[in-house]
């Protein structure tokens, strides 16, 4: 499981790696670095969660690291958007704040869910309600990704031009999506898992 440091240091680089990509004006390269930052993470989840069920880790250790990777997702596509949108960016993207609250906002709900999971754990009790909660939070996740992928595609909006202000942030979102729904698919392929 992620520590903090990890999980800290894992964010500042793939914002990084993010923002610099989009520093360039190539959408194809800031394609490419959104890509590689959402499989890395995808892997290190999928990674982590086999990990612990191989350890025979309690299903409250499971679905703690998974929430906090999904948590890392949402971070790491805010801050992108933060940073981008006020630092990189010519064109104002109008909308960007409200995708800056909302990631934001589902990253802090995520790390919030692990920690109540791994608290819990401490102090040795496992709550099926909460379990199940996180089962269906992890369903709706992967419907709603599957929804925004789709209308990104419908409004023609990935791939964008950088002539549109929301070129780099379409792309976070594209591959944000595609991150959040692959560890939660993971997530739920074990009945062990929250």
């Amino acid at each position: 499981m992620l520590s903090l440091i990890g999980w800290l240091f894992g964010l500042a680089v793939a914002t990084c790696a993010t923002v610099l990509a989009a520093g360039l004006i190539d959408p194809k390269l800031h394609m490419a670095a959104c890509g590689l930052v959402a499989l890395a993470i995808t892997l290190l989840a999928i990674h982590d969660h086999q990990r612990l069920i191989n350890n025979g880790a309690v299903p409250n250790a499971i679905g703690s690291s998974t929430a906090r990777y999904l948590g890392l997702v949402w971070a790491w596509g805010a801050l992108s958007i933060l940073a981008i949108s006020l630092f990189v960016l010519e064109k104002v993207w109008p909308e960007w704040w409200q995708f800056f609250i909302g990631f934001a906002f589902a990253a802090v709900a995520s790390i919030a869910f692990a920690t109540l999971l791994d608290r819990d754990r401490a102090a040795g009790r496992s709550d099926p309600m909460l379990t199940k909660a996180g089962r269906i939070l992890a369903q709706v996740q992967i419907v709603g990704m599957a929804v925004g992928v789709i209308s990104l595609f419908v409004d023609k909006k990935f791939p964008r031009d950088v002539a549109y202000a929301d070129w780099a942030g379409n792309n976070i979102l594209f591959f944000g999506a595609l991150a959040i729904a692959a560890i939660s698919i993971d997530a739920l392929r074990s009945p062990a898992h929250v």
